[in-house]
Order: C-alpha cells, then sequence, then structure tokens
C-alpha cells in the first residue's frame, strides 16, 4: 500500500495502522459478509456478528472523520502503481460525513431486521446483503477514481436487488422489475459516459481529472460528458422526470429494506452530482447546466410534495416524500457556493437518518395494526402512546420545525436563494415543505388521533402485554435513529462546522489533489 498526504511526495513505506482507516468503512462490512457466508447455516449468529462488524464500522468512520478534520484529506493508492493510474481511496470531510452517517443508519436497519427477518430469510441472505450494499456505498463514498465509482455502485446495485426480492411474493417481484429496469439504464449510461470520459482525457482519476479539466472551456465532447452524467445520476437519485420507479417499488420489499433503500440509495445519486460537478467536472462555464439542474430539482420537489398529499399508503407517502428531499439537494448543488453546499451536506445526513426512520417507523405501525392504509389505520394513540409521539417527532423533523434538524439547512437554503435572485427556488422550498407538512399531519391525525373506525386491525394478539413491560427491542432502532437527529437539531453547529469544511473542499480541489498526488504533481 502507498499512502500519501498534503505535507511531502508520494510515501512508498509501510503504511501507518492509523492510515488503514480510510479503508476501514469498505473492508470490515466486507470481511463480515464472507464470514457470515461462511456460516450460512447458523442464522442465529448473524444478527449479532453483523451488529459488532457495523459498530466497529461506526467507531472507524468516526475516528476517520476526526483525522480528515484535523488533518484535511487523506488517500491511499493500492499496490505499486502511483495515481492516477493506481486505485485511489481518497477521504475528505464530504465523503467521511456520509460514510459515518451511513453506518449509522444500517446499524439501525440491522438491529430492526433481528425483529423483522424471519429465519428462512435470513438463511437466503438477509445480513450478508445489508452488509454488502454498504461496502457498495462506502466504497462510493471513498473512491477516488471515476471507473471505481461505477464498480461500487454495481456492488450495492446487486445487493439491492437480492434484498428486494427477498421473500419472493409477487408484489415485490413487481416491484423489483421497475427499480431494476431503471436502474440497470442509469448504470449503463454511467458506463458510457465514464467510458467516453477515458477516451476523451485518458485518465478517470478524479484529481486528475481535476487538473486536466479545470482550465478547460465547457464546450464539445464535454458537454455531452456532463449531460450522460446527469442524466445518469438524476435517474438514479430519483429526479424529474424520472422518479416514478421509486414509489412504485419502495413500498413493496420488507420494511428493513425499504428504510435501508429509502435512507442510502438515492443520496448515493445525489453524491456522484455532487463530487462529478465540483471536484471531477469544474464548474466553470457550466452555468446553463446548473440551470437545467436547478429546475430539475424545482419540480423534483413539486411532484414529490404532491405526490405525497395523494396517497393513502403510508410507505407510498414516505417513498414521494422523499423524492421531494432530493429536489432540495438537487437547488442547493445547483447554486454552487459555500452556503448552498453546506446546506445541501448538511441536509443528506439529516434526510438519510429521518427517512430511515419514517419507514422503520411504518414498519412498527404494521407490526401492531396489520396494515399501513390510511383509510383504516387509526387509534394508535390510545393503544400505543409511545409509537405516537415517536410519529409527531417523526412528523417535526421531516417537515422541518424549529429546532429540528430538518429546519437549520432549509433556512440556510432559503437565504441563499434569495441572496442569488433564485426567488423559484426559494418559493418552491416553502411551497414543498409546506404541502409536506399537509401529508405528513393528516397521516398522523388520521393514524393516531382517529378515534378507531370499524375497518381497523385490533392490536394483533400478544402486542399489548408486550408494550406494557420493556420498550421492544423494534422500537430501540427508530429511538437511536431519532436521538441522533435530535442531537443535529438542538446542536447544529457541530454539524455545520464539518459540512462547511466539506463544501469549501468541494470547491477549492488543491487539497483533494494534494491529497492524491502529494508533492509529485
Amino acid at each position: 500500500m502507498q499512502t500519501t498526504n498534503t505535507e511531502g511526495a508520494m510515501l512508498q513505506t509501510a503504511t501507518a495502522t492509523i492510515d488503514w482507516l480510510i479503508i476501514a468503512p469498505v473492508v470490515t462490512p466486507l470481511v463480515a459478509a464472507a464470514v457470515l457466508i461462511i456460516f450460512r447455516r447458523s442464522v442465529s449468529l448473524h444478527p449479532l456478528l453483523t451488529l459488532l462488524a457495523l459498530g466497529f464500522n461506526i467507531f472507524a468512520s468516526y475516528l476517520l472523520l476526526m483525522r480528515v478534520q484535523a488533518e484535511g484529506p487523506l488517500a491511499m493508492t493500492m499496490g505499486n502503481w502511483l495515481p492516477p493510474f493506481g486505485i485511489s481511496f481518497v477521504a475528505d470531510l464530504l465523503g467521511a460525513i456520509l460514510t459515518l452517517t451511513s453506518s449509522v443508519a444500517v446499524f439501525c436497519v440491522a438491529l430492526y431486521g433481528m425483529g423483522d427477518a424471519s429465519s428462512r430469510e435470513r438463511r437466503f441472505g438477509f445480513y450478508p446483503l445489508i452488509l454488502t450494499l454498504l461496502v457498495g456505498v462506502n466504497g462510493s463514498f471513498l473512491t477516488g477514481d471515476i471507473f471505481n465509482l461505477y464498480v461500487w455502485f454495481e456492488v450495492f446495485v446487486i445487493s439491492s436487488f437480492g434484498l428486494i426480492v427477498l421473500g419472493g411474493t409477487t408484489k415485490q417481484l413487481d416491484g423489483a422489475v421497475k427499480y431494476c429496469f431503471l436502474t440497470l439504464v442509469a448504470t449503463t449510461m454511467f458506463l458510457i459516459a465514464t467510458g467516453y470520459l477515458y477516451g476523451l482525457y485518458g485518465t478517470l482519476n478524479m484529481a486528475d481529472l481535476s487538473k486536466i479539466i479545470g482550465p478547460l472551456p465547457f464546450q464539445g465532447p464535454l458537454v455531452v460528458v456532463s449531460c450522460l452524467y446527469l442524466l445518469a445520476f438524476a435517474m438514479k437519485a430519483a429526479a424529474f422526470p424520472l422518479y416514478f420507479w421509486l414509489p412504485a417499488s419502495y413500498h413493496t420489499p420488507k420494511i428493513a429494506v425499504s428504510a435501508l433503500f429509502a435512507g442510502l440509495l438515492t443520496k448515493v445519486g445525489v453524491y456522484a452530482l455532487i463530487r462529478t460537478f465540483t471536484i471531477v467536472l469544474p464548474p466553470a462555464g457550466q452555468s446553463w447546466l446548473m440551470e437545467v439542474m436547478f429546475y430539475v430539482g424545482v419540480l423534483t420537489m413539486i411532484a414529490g410534495a404532491l405526490g405525497a398529499v395523494a396517497q393513502t399508503e403510508l410507505r407510498r407517502l414516505f417513498s414521494f416524500l422523499l423524492v421531494a428531499s432530493i429536489g432540495f439537494l438537487l437547488v442547493g448543488l445547483s447554486l454552487g457556493t459555500e452556503a448552498a453546499l453546506s446546506a445541501t451536506i448538511f441536509y443528506m445526513v439529516h434526510s438519510i437518518l429521518v427517512m430511515c426512520g419514517l419507514f422503520l417507523l411504518a414498519g412498527l405501525l404494521f407490526s401492531y395494526r396489520g396494515s399501513l392504509d390510511l383509510r383504516t389505520l387509526s387509534g394508535v394513540n390510545k393503544d400505543i402512546p409511545l409509537l405516537s409521539g415517536l410519529f409527531l417527532l417523526l412528523v417535526f423533523m421531516a417537515s422541518g420545525f424549529p429546532p429540528f434538524s430538518g429546519f437549520w439547512p432549509k433556512l440556510m437554503l432559503i437565504s441563499e436563494t434569495m441572496q442569488q435572485e433564485a426567488y423559484l427556488g426559494t418559493g418552491t422550498i416553502i411551497f414543498s415543505s409546506f404541502l409536506s407538512i399537509i401529508a405528513l399531519g393528516r397521516a398522523y391525525a388520521f393514524a393516531c388521533w382517529r378515534p378507531a373506525v370499524d375497518a381497523a386491525q385490533p392490536l394483533i394478539e400478544g402486542q399489548k402485554n408486550s408494550l406494557n413491560g420493556f420498550v421492544r427491542l423494534q422500537f430501540l432502532p427508530l429511538i437511536l435513529l431519532l436521538l441522533v437527529a435530535t442531537a443535529i437539531g438542538i446542536l447544529p453547529g457541530i454539524l455545520f462546522d464539518f459540512t462547511t469544511g466539506g463544501a469549501k473542499g468541494l470547491l477549492d480541489s488543491s487539497a483533494y489533489i494534494a491529497a492524491v498526488f502529494g508533492g509529485a504533481q
């Protein structure tokens, strides 16, 4: 292994133990998944081994974030091939923040899966697939090569295919066909664009591309490549008009799988857009393309919010809210300022935690009521006040009420759109947030405060006794997510310090390039 830093040329000595932190968020879940496959017949061990591996992964990701914050971007290049030829891992603040947040979300989903995944589903790979999905997600956040970004995309896409059909019901297979088709189209376009990029510039190392493309005018073949990347990643992120696959598929798999997809997968598409249109393809001269992205973001917010208001099934409602949140992120990226990018990164962290929490909430409601249809779901506050309280807290967070985690990035982006005179963005954020409040408020009122209707499912036999004692295990992951999200809302300055640093690193790639090439540029 070879590591680089910002203070000298390429180091070709033995890698220090602390430098292995760069690849720990990828290697840990990969090794754990391999161990689970070896012990595939001992499914009772799978949850414990998974949680231990994910706990270590959270710790390693936290240490990595702290080191990047203190020292700047870190890089490791594999083998004896110097960059740009060697395979590089690069950890900057953006990648380290998202790696830690994703690891926390997957830990909570794995904990929830202890009560959600049957022994049969565990035998068919529920926990190994969760771990390999995290491998692909964290690999995407930490890779320094755009072709390897495609490779990590394929890793988590293949894992997601396995998870979405786990159970084999007709509904799951129908959702899987829609999800798989659009995903394959997006990844194929990604690969085509990457091939064109290599043909044009002879390298796929992100730092090297930044140096080469930065001074070039934005015209000719570069425009074609940029448009292909925009279309591919926007499709993966479920942006307008290619968002319809998400609400058509995310309500079909197991609840734990839906929560995992909602928290992570679309964010990887947004991350790829952020990385591509800042580090890889510096934005000089891209004003018209950023304008296109701005309008796509506005339409995505409107379509998602209107779709949420129209839904009567809770998971589909949450899916449309997820689409609306993607529009917010695209608007922030399109503005391209430090404040807008900082708000975008902050909102990504918020969205990973809260969207994952919303789907876990849906799972708890279903486990007690046997239905997620708002036309029959009712009486939750009377029978399960704890669940009603958690639902209300999530409504505040997802709607952006102060001082919860969704409020601060929305406030910052509203301020930034007004400063940039992008008043359409300001109005759309407010309008979309208003519709989200209506959709979530109505869902909460129907499910929790409405007296039980005749068609509503009663509390499932045996569940009432379990609520009289200690909080059930399945409540714990949701509570953990809400504690983290609440802490972010009450103490937003801590996260803003990280997101502001991440935004500065995106706008000025010199530290990123120096981390990869050292003094040998």
